[in-house]
């Protein structure tokens, strides 16, 4: 059986300020499109990939932090057979709590520094072992890692400017918009309608700000969807093709083939799961 193009395993742990995981990327697969309320840090221990945090990308390898600012539209794609990160979400109250109020600061996309690596191997060592005290550990190495960033990694706060904002209210307005209409008949034009642009700036400016086109977001969030129903064991691909906005069955397993890396009929195979163990298949 072929392995899905996107893994991702969970440590939680409800009585931290962090929600930490280890995220897989095999060769030209990609999260989609996202973006998050609290500061994003990703810590990249395996092969590389693209990262792209608005207008901005850069490619990361072994031992590169990704600062991924808040409300920051992003996506990650390996550019290797396999990538490997974790990925850990700082609570915007824990972080304004130490003075690091991150919904008003901007830092570098890209860090490469041996003490910020420090702070997180860390953290990563903590969350993995939970020795005694591990809780107190992870919040004094976050807070220290925060603090590191403040000093040394912050940079102008173009992304406010009145031109950035217009950029992102648009994009995260299409995003929500696909989000909530993908199993209807969806075009690029009654998307830019939907969120008042022209058509012609809409995609250029989806493009710049995300990285893909319209129509590979849209398919890509299809797909997402698809596969999350095909797990969960309650429809055929005929069905899960119908209800995931897809009309002609040959092209919806040509689209699932090349978003999700395997036959929809492949996914069906996996047998019925949980809603929790398919929660991260559809992001």
């Amino acid at each position: 059986m072929q392995a899905s193009k996107c893994e991702s395993v969970l440590f939680p742990d409800p009585d931290l300020p962090v929600i930490f995981h280890l995220d897989t990327l095999c060769f030209e697969s990609k999260f989609t499109i996202h973006w998050q309320d609290n500061l994003e840090l990703l810590y990249f221990i395996e092969g590389e990939a693209n990262v792209q945090s608005g207008a901005l990308c850069h490619k990361f390898q072994k031992d590169d932090i990704a600062v991924i600012n808040n409300s920051h539209i992003h996506n990650i794609q390996a550019v290797t057979p396999i990538c490997r990160y974790y990925c850990l979400l700082a609570e915007r109250d824990f972080c304004q709590s130490l003075g690091a109020a991150t919904d008003e600061l901007c830092f570098g996309l890209r860090v490469r520094d041996p003490i910020a690596r420090q702070y997180f191997d860390q953290i990563v060592e903590e969350m993995l072992t939970k020795k005694a005290y591990y809780q107190a550990a992870v919040r004094a190495n976050l807070g220290g890692l925060l603090v590191h960033l403040c000093r040394n990694w912050l940079e102008e706060a173009d992304f406010q400017n009145a031109k950035q904002d217009k950029k992102l209210y648009m994009v995260k307005t299409a995003i929500r918009y696909i989000r909530e209409h993908m199993t209807e008949n969806l075009t690029v034009e009654s998307i830019s309608t939907a969120v008042g642009f022209s058509k012609y700036y809409f995609c250029r400016t989806f493009k710049e700000m995300t990285g893909q086109t319209v129509i590979d977001y849209i398919n890509a969030t299809r797909c997402g969807f698809a596969r999350w129903l095909l797990l969960s064991g309650r429809y055929n691909v005929s069905e899960t093709a119908e209800r995931s906005g897809f009309t002609n069955l040959s092209y919806f397993t040509k689209i699932y083939k090349k978003y999700m890396g395997q036959l929809p009929s492949q996914a069906g195979r996996q047998g019925p799961q949980s809603d929790s163990a398919i929660l991260n298949t559809f992001i």
